[in-house]
């Protein structure tokens, strides 16, 4: 089993950042980024559900990766919180006030997640949601769609992404020992996985929206070549990786990972290391 390393990072994100980070791909850009608007109410929800969940644990190993694992999402969520601000400042008045609306929506119904659903439940919304990602994560990796991406989102991204993989056991582990069963986990998986994609496209027509002088910047014929034959691509590679994770056979233990992944934890932990010193 990988060990799970807390990495504290630095990114910097500065007022002329090209929100547009997938070249060519303004609508791909936004889904990211809609998506990650998302991460400082989800992860601090996930954080919650696995403290939770570490009273009814035994296993002290299994103990041990659940803090590891709260200490990279809570690394996580700063670092995005950091990134949107500085969205959220960019766009005009009107969609910087409903951006921050549905926010606040979003905040208050994963703190509604949490008071009103069973531990069960939330463990198995934490599971599916980490799934997702990790499939996901390990698509980007096999495509290497971070050739084509601009830092400092690409970054802030493929850090985010190997961790995402690193971690992958910790969610489906701790639902396996508290609570247990395939079908309720597929239930709440599936429901959490659409929960989760549909806010993300709620906050990425809202960019859409303020930013239309870059959707049609990247109108071209030329553009719309390049972004539909990288979508088949990654569409493709999905088909392939995220089934698997609705079979009942399935477990994060025996995923095969991409090459690209021990470089880029290699990559992390030397630069991690050196912010420290």
């Amino acid at each position: 089993m990988d060990t799970i390393t807390v990495r504290k990072m630095a990114f910097e994100f500065s007022d002329d950042m090209d929100l547009v980070f997938i070249e060519q791909d303004p609508k791909f850009s936004f889904v990211f980024l809609g998506t990650w608007m998302l991460l400082p109410y989800l992860e601090p929800y996930l954080m919650h559900t696995i403290r939770s969940a570490m009273k009814e644990v035994d296993d002290e190993q299994l103990k041990d990766d659940m803090k590891q694992f709260c200490s990279q999402e809570g690394q996580h969520y700063k670092q995005h919180a950091k990134a949107n601000e500085l969205i959220i400042a960019k766009m005009p008045q009107e969609y910087r006030v409903q951006m921050e609306a549905k926010l606040a929506e979003i905040k208050q119904e994963f703190k509604d997640f949490f008071e009103h659903n069973s531990l069960a439940w939330n463990l198995a919304y934490a599971e599916g949601f980490e799934a997702y990602t990790s499939a996901g994560a390990r698509t980007q990796m096999e495509l290497n769609v971070f050739e084509y991406m601009k830092d400092p989102i690409r970054d802030l991204m493929l850090w985010h992404i190997m961790e995402e993989i690193e971690h992958r056991n910790v969610a489906y582990d701790a639902y396996e020992a508290v609570a247990g069963g395939y079908w309720f986990r597929l239930k709440v998986g599936c429901w959490a996985q659409r929960h989760f994609v549909g806010l993300g496209g709620e906050l990425a027509g809202i960019m859409e929206q303020a930013f239309p002088e870059l959707m049609e910047a990247h109108n071209t014929s030329e553009a719309k070549k390049t972004r539909n034959r990288r979508r088949r691509a990654y569409i493709l590679r999905t088909l392939r990786n995220l089934p698997g994770i609705y079979m009942p056979w399935y477990s994060p233990h025996k995923l095969s990972m991409p090459e690209m992944y021990e470089t880029a934890r290699n990559e992390y932990n030397q630069r991690a290391a050196s912010t420290a010193a």
